[in-house]
């Protein structure tokens, strides 16, 4: 018989839903299992395997239990808990307090846009955590803005997606940045802040010290009111970029971030200053551990919080790069975008959110350019402008061939995507530039192959169209030229290469990429010129004018071309010189045993094996050459170095409106000339030590200094 109490029902009801545990001590059979495995052995189940093994927390043991602290440390407080115990104020802040808790805003906002998770930068504050419960009215807006500008930021930096991992947290978790404000209230509220203490200002002497405090407390406000106004202005609500009006006003926003900044930077010592012993970055408002829980313990304890000056330099920085990017609307032809995006990723490679901005105002939406713009259509433009294929051209008949068109059409539909790859690849790091082009160097391989059978159609379609040679595969071949030299010389930039291995990465880009580069160039310019003569303007000149007036009229690649030659200079320079000390014994090799220079070489040149035009040069016949080069003495060598270098300074003397890197060659083969004439005449002729290569001057091409 069973008994049953209706008063324990539910009691009873509770225990028969949890779970029966039978647990069994298995420690002994455990160490017995270990004992049979041999050192450095390790044992796999499916259902634990070695990456569980490794992200598993042990409790309570610092290293691994994010949640631990010791009494030493000081424990976590939040908003609430803060404010309770009177250790978070939410009024009557001195001048002092406001300057350090708006400057050290800015430095975990530019530790975030760094790599730094938000939850461990911009987040520490408390503030952030209410600002509807702050009483202080500057405080809060600038709060307000702050997490305002993060959201947008976030936008921005997610809908580029020209990040990596290491580069850039993008795990919100969930926080409310300001989402149920609308922004306009919020920008509001700061040129609300900024009027109150502009009407304190004016009753103030300049020389009083409050007067001082407010200034630098306006032109926080101001800076920040102006770069959230930029931001949100530039980001396309409708997949459609800025057009030069509005343009023009965001640049006068910039312009006025820019102005603001040194006030800012004159008065970052007049606030509250951080403790040099605390993780914290003020000692008012922040409680660096708050958010500690919501992290795996794989992420560093205690994050380092860029100091005030550094993030201030990249806060100044900022508003520059992106108007820079701005430019970017000023351009129509694909050449030139790349070569801006190219010089861009250059100048602002620290800063993700301007290299982020600047793929946004380009690509707003997925395959249009400024969100109006058919790429494919770009791309059709920039072939008949380097080249002039005869089926792009609408006064030729190919042009008007059905079947010719739809074959030239789907030509620019397959291939579209690699040129939107190429122009997303520059808005990476630079280290991380170089792997993604790796990657698409197969996609150039093939489209080189499209554009070959392109051009066997087009001849096919009209036999008597010369024009019609190759037109398409030279501009495919040009852009793939492009994308194999800046791989090689973004190795230079990032150091992978060692000493050992200029002499055939320079001979490399002197023979065959520069080399090809430039009879491409000199082959679209011939075919231009082809096309111009076969007009009725040509026509009517007078026989004897016709072709001098037109050669000299028409050369649009010249000063690419000469660019090119002063590179292919440069690289002869240097792979002379490299020998001559190879020869001289002043570089030394690589143990044979730890060693291939066959291995090397291969490896360093492993991209370019699918590519028919130009076609990879095997190890053995870089052998051949160098032993060509080689059967010269070493002084010699330096001599022809000398003479490259000089070939390669009277090439840029002559060019007009140098850039900077330009510039910085030009330093490079004038004192590599010198160097070199000096080495020719046996000056140090007995040394033995290896030269120095200085990069300082240029990432790509060193000054060479002798020790």
């Amino acid at each position: 018989m069973f008994k049953f109490d209706m008063g324990d029902s539910s009691q009873s009801t509770q225990q028969e839903n949890k779970p029966n545990y039978n647990w069994k001590d298995i420690k002994d059979e455990f160490f017995d299992c270990v004992e049979k495995l041999e050192v450095g052995e390790l044992e796999m189940q499916d259902i634990f395997t070695l990456s569980e093994s490794t992200s598993a927390v042990v409790m309570l043991d610092k290293a691994s239990d994010i949640g631990h602290f010791e009494k030493k440390e000081d424990f976590p407080l939040s908003f609430k808990v803060a404010v309770e115990t009177g250790q978070l104020k939410l009024k009557d802040f001195t001048y002092s307090e406001l300057i350090g808790i708006f400057d050290s805003l800015f430095a975990c906002l530019a530790s975030w846009i760094q790599g730094t998770s938000i939850v461990q930068s911009i987040l520490t504050c408390l503030y952030l955590h209410n600002t509807a419960a702050i009483e202080d009215k500057y405080l809060m807006s600038f709060c307000n803005g702050i997490l305002k500008i993060s959201r947008t930021i976030s936008n921005f930096i997610l809908r580029a997606g020209v990040y990596e991992e290491e580069d850039f947290q993008s795990n919100l978790f969930n926080f409310d940045l300001c989402d149920e404000i609308i922004a306009r209230k919020v920008l509001a509220a700061l040129r609300d802040s900024e009027n109150s203490i502009q009407n304190c200002l004016r009753k103030l002497n300049s020389s009083d010290d409050e007067f001082k405090d407010l200034t630098a407390i306006i032109s926080r406000i101001k800076y920040l009111r102006l770069m959230l106004q930029c931001l949100l202005e530039l980001f396309p609500t409708r997949l459609v970029s800025p057009d030069e009006s509005k343009m023009s006003d965001i640049t006068k926003l910039l312009a006025g971030a820019i102005e603001v900044f040194p006030e800012i930077k004159k008065t970052i010592d007049r606030g509250t200053q951080p403790d040099p012993e605390s993780h914290s970055p003020n000692p008012i408002g922040f409680s660096p551990n708050v958010n500690l829980r919501l992290i795996p313990p794989t992420f560093p304890r205690y994050p380092r919080i860029i100091s005030r000056v550094d993030a201030l330099n990249f806060l100044e920085e900022l508003p520059k790069n992106i108007r820079l990017a701005c430019k970017v609307i000023q351009f129509t032809n694909f050449q030139s975008v790349l070569s801006f995006f190219l010089e861009f990723s250059r100048i602002a490679e620290p800063c993700l959110l301007s290299r982020s901005v600047l793929q946004i105002i380009y690509f707003p939406a997925k395959g249009k350019v400024f969100g109006t713009l058919n790429l494919n259509e770009i791309l059709k433009d920039s072939a008949r402008d380097f080249i002039g294929p005869p089926g792009l051209l609408p006064r030729h008949q190919l042009f008007h061939d059905v079947q010719a068109k739809e074959c030239i059409d789907l030509f620019f539909f397959n291939n579209g995507h690699i040129f939107a790859r190429l122009i997303e690849v520059f808005g990476y790091y630079r280290s991380r530039q170089r792997y993604k082009i790796e990657e698409l160097l197969t996609d150039f391989s093939n489209m080189q192959y499209e554009a070959e059978q392109v051009d066997a159609y087009c001849r096919k379609q009209f036999s008597s169209c010369t024009s019609a040679d190759n037109c398409f595969e030279s501009w495919s071949i040009y852009y793939s030229l492009r994308a194999m030299l800046h791989f090689l010389l973004l190795g230079f930039e990032l150091e992978l290469y060692s000493i050992c291995e200029y002499f055939y990465i320079y001979w490399y880009m002197e023979n065959v990429t520069l080399s090809w580069i430039i009879s491409t160039l000199a082959q679209a310019e011939a075919c231009l010129v082809e096309q111009k003569c076969s007009t009725e303007e040509f026509k009517n000149l007078s026989r004897g004018q016709k072709r001098t007036r037109l050669i000299k009229k028409m050369k649009p690649f010249d000063r690419e071309m000469k660019i090119m030659q002063t590179l292919q200079s440069l690289c002869a320079g240097f792979c002379k010189a490299v020998g001559g000390f190879m020869k001289a014994g002043r570089i030394p090799k690589p143990l044979p045993e730890f060693d291939s220079e066959k291995f090397r070489y291969e490896h360093r040149f492993a991209a370019f094996v699918d590519f028919t035009a130009p076609q990879m040069i095997s190890y053995q016949e870089f052998k051949e050459n160098q032993e060509q080069i080689f059967t010269a003495g070493q002084e010699v060598l330096f001599l022809g170095s000398s003479h490259s270098f000089s070939q390669a300074k009277n090439i840029l003397e002559n060019l007009p409106n140098l850039d900077q890197e330009l510039t910085s060659m030009l330093k490079v083969a004038k004192n590599n000339m010198v160097v070199m004439k000096l080495l020719a005449n046996g000056h140090k002729k007995e040394s033995k030590l290896t030269p120095n290569f200085d990069f300082s001057i240029h990432p790509c091409f060193p000054a060479i200094k002798q020790l």
